[in-house]
């Protein structure tokens, strides 16, 4: 082994070594696929050389790699490995380096490279155990985005809704208002009037391939278009609902919900006053603790509304975070009665008057319409009749 490392490139070959002269000439066979032998090797290189930075392997009959993941630990500075030639019959086997930083991997003439259907797909596997890789079997990888982040990075925090401009955010959260309270009503037919007439939809779930029957997310597959699993065109084009009754139609037949409007984050992609809107909705959903993200394309309505005529719709399971974060603040209950538009400083007053008092939605709006939006009054009146003994408990959340 010291004949075969060159000290200026920190760098030990040890091709065909059970073919080495000086070893045959004493009837000493090395083989590296056996256990003992390769422990040894190993040992060698942590004692003398554990600086090494390129170890050549190739030609050695090696049918699995167990031994070698001790290189992770015990020879931390490693960046090249040929493991050319050998007898590697499963890609499983690269899972035990993948600790290893390499820039330089050989794997031509191994079984596991004709496992795979194309160059790409072979290239693409490796890269994944292998994400510092530059070169492979000889050949320059295109480079790779990624962040070599060596101590544990607090990303920083995303930032709130986006709208744009005032008249955008007045806009939008009239429409969402209204929007998700005929949502959550159970009677979604009256959402035919939020949708233009050649509207489109599509709604997609992510696939949990191991068991979709425990996800969460079972009544949402058969409406699914996730290009991941939906391979066939004519199914794609199926699942893609054109036309604003069919629209409406799909919306009527999925689950019933319940949303936390005060969990909603808004990102305004393009808005102008007088062509269309995209604005894209995160939420975190009560009902079996679902999430989604939504992306509304919309252009101005005849009522000076907003007429969706794209709607895509991602439904996910919530995190735990987003689990404890939604429904803090008060949420009003699902009513199939029309929810009268507010606007964004009366919403604003209206969230805050019914934290600070503790009664329901509809009862704190009731209370502001009454004394006229004057959150000073409103709050002497709900005192005087609280002390009175004349709000009833149904006026209060549990």
């Amino acid at each position: 082994m010291s004949k075969r490392f060159d000290g200026s490139q920190q760098a030990l070959d040890l091709t065909s070594i059970h073919t080495d002269p000086d070893l045959v000439s004493q009837d000493i066979k090395v083989a590296l696929n056996r256990k003992t032998n390769m422990e040894a090797v190993i040992k060698i290189i942590e004692e003398n050389i554990p600086q090494l930075t390129s170890l050549n392997l190739s030609h050695n009959c090696i049918q699995r790699l167990d031994e070698l993941s001790e290189l992770v630990k015990k020879v931390p500075h490693l960046k090249a490995l040929n493991l050319s030639h050998n007898d590697l019959k499963s890609e499983h086997e690269l899972d035990k380096l993948k600790g290893l930083k390499l820039v330089e991997l050989w794997l031509v003439r191994n079984p596991l490279c004709d496992l795979f259907k194309d160059p790409s797909s072979y290239v693409s596997a490796v890269c994944q155990k292998f994400p510092q890789l530059l070169k492979l079997d000889g050949n320059d990888l295109p480079p790779h985005i990624g962040f070599d982040v060596e101590t544990p990075t607090t990303l920083p925090p995303c930032k709130g809704s986006c709208f744009g401009s005032d008249d955008a955010k007045v806009y939008i959260q009239r429409f969402l208002q209204q929007y998700y309270s005929v949502y959550d009503s159970g009677d979604r037919q009256s959402l035919l009037g939020a949708y233009h007439d050649d509207a489109l939809l599509s709604l997609t779930t992510p696939y949990n391939v191991q068991n979709p029957s425990r996800s969460g997310l079972r009544e949402y597959f058969k409406d699914s278009r996730n290009l991941k699993r939906t391979k066939d065109s004519t199914m794609r084009f199926h699942l893609l609902k054109h036309k604003r009754l069919n629209v409406v139609a799909l919306l009527n037949e999925l689950p019933k919900t319940q949303h936390d409007i005060t969990s909603f984050t808004v990102d305004v992609n393009a808005y102008t006053v007088s062509s269309r809107l995209i604005f894209v909705v995160d939420d975190k959903s009560k009902e079996s603790t679902r999430a989604f993200s939504r992306v509304f394309i919309t252009v101005p309505a005849v009522n000076s509304g907003l007429c969706i005529i794209n709607d895509q719709l991602f439904i996910r399971m919530a995190t735990t975070e987003q689990i404890s974060r939604a429904f803090v603040a008060p949420a009003p209950t699902p009513s199939s009665s029309p929810v009268p538009t507010l606007t964004a400083p009366q919403q604003e007053m209206l969230s805050t008057f019914s934290l600070k008092s503790g009664m329901k939605l509809e009862w704190s709006l009731k209370c502001l319409q009454d004394n006229e939006w004057d959150l000073n009054k409103a709050a002497q009146i709900f005192t005087q009749l609280k002390t009175a003994g004349k709000i009833p408990d149904v006026a209060f959340l549990k």
